[in-house]
């Protein structure tokens, strides 16, 4: 047992999962420690105990990530969890202590728990079970295809739902008609074509199947596929790939918000003209080579930092003389004035959509002064930082 242990707590170091050690159905160590009262474990410890498994898992309602290591010789039994995909709320916590009859006063300690834990993604999260059930079992285990032959049903019912559904669509005559349409939006987001984008949005709306059990959670979840691939379309048309997923996060939370259908298809289209408006003001020129494309995403990655010509050549292997002549040839401007120019379009949406002063904003972008930024803001787009946050305040 004390080998055991000592074990776990050098993985507990190591990735700050949350552990529960009990031989024969007797607690022998928590880790984190936390006080029997607030245990966000036990709900979910009997029910993961029902699937008599020597490794097995369960998602909660609240999508936290709890699992269990066993070995039936030696009665040793392993809980892991409660472990979070997604940075969480407040919200969050109230409805995990609601799931895990736990009192809502312990909300303080909840929140502090899950502060100081990690997230893992699901990949992660079942390859650290199969981690710890080699040291508990000693066999290895693929646990990608260990957890998919725990429903060895799962294809036997989609293929059964397919042919009724597939049979009704043919009785009713109500095919999907959207492919088409769908490639031609896409063409348009990735050539930022605007003025074609409004034209087809105009046409007669496409047909889907039906992929929810409400109207309002159908709007939404064609929202989250739709634009998953509208971000693709928009990577290749030249919007840096950290903007477009950040802006697809910003997207689908707020579709999440939506109290009707009509709300989340309003919120469609103004994502899909901002989208392609981003892109036609960051459009990649045709037989652009993929070390300037490189050096424009590290670029807009890094622009709250100060960035050099030097530092971008050597973010892809290169020299600052072959960057710079290479950068101008095909771009046919400095980097170092595109560095600047990407700094006060981040300026300008900072002045827009936040309340950070102007010096923060100078100093988050990394400019030497806030005099200096200023001058630069103005002489770029002829009206100072405090006119232009003026003048959107009264848009």
């Amino acid at each position: 047992m004390e080998h055991r242990i000592q074990y776990l707590k050098n993985f507990f170091q190591a990735t700050f999962l949350p552990i529960h050690y009990y031989i024969d159905n007797d607690c022998y160590l928590i880790l984190p420690e936390i006080e029997p009262s607030w245990d966000l474990t036990q709900a979910f410890f009997v029910p993961l105990l029902q699937k008599e498994k020597e490794v097995c898992f369960m998602i909660s309602k609240e999508f936290l990530y709890y699992g269990m290591v066993r070995n039936f010789h030696t009665k040793e039994i392993l809980l892991v969890g409660p472990i979070a995909n997604i940075p969480l709320d407040k919200k969050n916590i109230e409805h995990i202590l609601v799931e895990s009859f736990v009192s809502s006063e312990y909300y303080e300690e909840a929140w502090n728990f899950f502060e100081k834990s990690p997230i893992f993604y699901y990949e992660q999260f079942i390859h650290l079970l199969a981690l710890l059930h080699r040291e508990f079992n000693g066999t290895t285990i693929d646990p990608t295809l260990y957890f998919t032959n725990e429903h060895p049903n799962a294809l036997k019912n989609i293929n059964k739902e397919f042919s009724l559904q597939s049979y009704q669509s043919k009785e009713e005559q109500h095919f999907h008609n959207s492919y088409y349409f769908e490639k031609k939006l896409f063409q348009y987001v990735t050539d930022g074509n605007v003025v074609a984008l409004q034209q087809l949005s105009q046409q007669h709306p496409y047909r889907v199947g039906k992929i929810a059990s409400n109207s309002l959670r159908q709007e939404q979840n064609i929202f989250i596929a739709q634009m998953t691939l509208l971000i693709r379309a928009a990577i290749t048309g030249g919007l840096d790939i950290e903007s477009a997923y950040q802006l697809s996060d910003t997207y689908i939370q707020e579709s999440e918000k939506a109290i009707s259908p009509d709300a989340v298809i309003r919120l469609r289209n103004v994502a899909m003209l901002d989208i392609t408006e981003r892109v036609a003001a960051n459009k990649i020129p045709k037989g652009m080579s993929i070390d300037i494309y490189q050096c424009i995403q590290y670029i807009s990655t890094h622009i709250n930092q100060p960035i050099s010509v030097t530092d971008v050549a050597d973010s892809i292997g290169k020299s600052r003389s072959y960057i710079s002549r290479k950068f101008k040839a095909e771009l046919g401007f400095n980097i170092s004035d595109f560095i600047v120019r990407k700094k006060l379009e981040e300026g300008k949406s900072l002045l827009a959509f936040t309340n950070k002063s102007i010096s923060e904003i100078s100093e988050y972008l990394c400019f030497s002064s806030q005099s200096y930024f200023q001058n630069l803001f103005k002489k770029q787009y002829h009206i100072t930082p405090y006119e232009y946050r003026k003048q959107c305040q009264h848009v």
